[in-house]
């Protein structure tokens, strides 16, 4: 189970990503939830994974730099393939290399406070296509 611990290491800097770029949001402690699932795995239901991050103004306007300071081992390369931040709600797909072969697609919602939406993903776990099913929710908490 630790290889899917990494893919949702990895899912999550996806997720955090798309939120970071609305200038909406503010700056601050954020906590920040994954819930995953993987569809054929019925069995496999791992806790929440939660972690907190501090956004910064500069982070509201450039997701690239939590993308990169939340890559994970095995994850390289990682590229908006769409990104579309209309009324509120963000949608994206992106894809990294490296080992995993992550394809990430999404839509969250946000607002200066909070946010939650959708991810599904493929990725290469043990030279099989698998896909993860991903709930993930952010509320800021406070100054950093």
């Amino acid at each position: 189970m630790l290889t899917k611990a990494k893919i949702l290491l990895l899912l999550l800097a996806s997720a955090c990503a798309p939120w970071a770029i609305a200038g909406d949001l503010s700056p601050g402690l954020w906590e920040i939830s994954l819930e995953a699932r993987v569809p054929t795995e019925t069995g496999w239901a791992p806790q929440p994974f939660t972690l907190t991050q501090c956004l910064t103004a500069s982070d509201a306007k450039d997701p690239s730099q939590l993308v990169s300071s939340l890559s994970t081992q095995g994850a390289s390369g990682c590229n908006f393939a769409e990104k579309n931040y209309s009324g509120g709600t963000f949608r994206f797909a992106m894809n990294c290399g490296g080992s995993y072969g992550l394809q990430t697609k999404g839509t969250i919602s946000f607002g200066a406070n909070s946010f939650n939406g959708t991810i599904s993903a493929v990725a290469n776990v043990g030279g099989k296509a698998t896909e993860m099913q991903n709930q993930v929710a952010g509320k800021r908490v406070g100054g950093c």
